[in-house]
């Protein structure tokens, strides 16, 4: 009978510490995962900052024009992607509630960009300038109100995917460790104790 007591605590034991190690494992990936995620988004996210400041000023032109009752020349535009974004939606929640939550708003914000400014290319011939102009005023303000907040995104983004796995998990390192060297010295105790005298 006395031999069952360290042979339990010797399996109780293993069972734990191989269930930590699994769990710290899949901890690690999803983390690694989501720093490639805010990597590629930050990425993504500067590629369309790039093309802001000229867009603007077209933009700005073709509103003056149209607040002067001027029509304007404009080609249909197709429909336009975030590739990235779009093959990440499932994975955001990798990024954390805050982050996550910042990045769905602003590609949001970003939508409603490019569904104003293609429903503008698609009517604009059809419409009155004044109904043009609402539409193009929508895209700039689209563009004032979201410029600041897509900076701050992208510097988030970029110090997410640097960040160190054992100085974000502080605390469950800590709590994973504990509970590892608990169980690793009711190991020993437990061989110890089964070794014949």
């Amino acid at each position: 009978m006395e031999s069952i007591s360290p042979a339990l605590i010797a399996f109780t034991a293993a069972v734990l510490v191989g269930f930590g190690s699994h769990f710290i494992v899949e901890d690690y990936r999803r983390f690694r995962d989501g720093q490639a995620i805010a990597a590629a988004l930050a990425g993504e996210l500067r590629s369309i900052m790039l093309s802001l400041p000229e867009l603007l000023i077209s933009i700005t032109g073709m509103k003056g024009m149209l607040d002067n009752l001027q029509h304007i020349s404009l080609p249909e535009m197709p429909d336009q992607s975030s590739p990235i974004f779009e093959k990440s939606t499932e994975k955001v929640g990798l990024l954390g509630v805050d982050l996550a939550g910042e990045v769905a708003f602003l590609y949001d914000q970003i939508r409603a960009f490019r569904t104003s400014f293609q429903l503008l290319s698609k009517h604009h011939a059809k419409m009155a300038p004044p109904w043009s102009s609402l539409l193009i005023g929508r895209c700039i303000q689209l563009i004032d109100t979201n410029e600041p907040k897509a900076k701050i995104l992208i510097e988030k983004l970029q110090v997410h995917s640097g960040s160190s796995y054992i100085m974000s998990r502080r605390v469950g390192m800590a709590v994973i460790s504990g509970i590892t060297l608990i169980c690793l010295s009711g190991l020993l105790g437990a061989f110890f104790c089964v070794r014949p005298t």
